[in-house]
């Protein structure tokens, strides 16, 4: 029975083949991308390093859009309340806070403009836009602002470490907020708890989902239509 072999290389070939090898090698080097090359940004280790990214973060974007639950506790009678709620942010001076399902209140403004609705007295009072609406419109968009404004300091990293950011932020200029607690993911910066604590010992958490920062938002958005059976009060 014949037996079949391959015919061996020859040395010539093999040279050729271990050329072509180290040809494609040097391409591949010279045409990977730089980021790929570096590997990821360094994880911020100090409060140092992680208050200017996460300012440069919410500072470089025109808008900012998230759905929310807030849960508010009165201190004097200690009763928690939940409501769902949504924050669209279009810098400078345009936004819309809504807060409840079916909507109970609402503040917002289109930059000329602002309206506060409140389903309870049925009654939307329209005035002069005068900021950014206060309250958490105003201390998202402050995110950008964060060396200016506040000062932080970072929690310790828990064992096993948490795919998030912890920073406890108190303001330098004396109010009704006494401390904001926000909770970060890491990498991306994005926010997933504020917590507030004003003066009083009131409280009020917002766990944030699906947050989206940047894009186009309607400015529809930013128009208050009242309610039929609703008074509209002009200031």
């Amino acid at each position: 029975m014949m037996m079949w072999s391959m015919p061996p290389f020859r040395l010539e070939v093999l040279l050729r083949v271990s050329r072509s090898l180290a040809a494609l090698t040097l391409l591949s080097a010279l045409f990977v991308p730089a980021w790929v090359s570096a590997g990821a940004p360094a994880e911020p280790k100090t409060v140092g390093e992680l208050v200017p990214v996460v300012q440069a973060t919410y500072k470089g974007v025109q808008t900012i859009r998230a759905e929310f639950v807030q849960t508010s506790k009165n201190p004097m009678t200690g009763v928690e309340e939940k409501q769902r709620g949504k924050i669209l942010l279009e810098r400078p001076r345009k936004y819309r806070l809504e807060l409840g399902l079916p909507l109970t209140s609402a503040v917002v403004g289109d930059g000329t403009t602002q309206w506060i609705y409140a389903a309870q007295a049925k009654q939307v009072t329209v005035q002069k836009e005068l900021g950014t609406g206060g309250g958490p419109v105003q201390l998202i968009d402050d995110l950008g602002r964060l060396t200016e404004l506040f000062d932080a300091t970072l929690a310790v990293a828990t064992v096993p470490p948490k795919p998030i950011f912890q920073l406890t932020l108190k303001p330098k200029t004396p109010g009704s907020l006494v401390q904001m607690d926000i909770t970060l993911k890491k990498m991306s910066y994005i926010l997933q708890e504020l917590n507030l604590t004003y003066s009083g010992g009131v409280g009020v958490k917002m766990a944030f989902t699906g947050m989206v920062l940047g894009g186009d938002i309607p400015d529809t958005q930013f128009v208050f239509k009242a309610p039929p059976g609703v008074t509209v009060v002009q200031m």
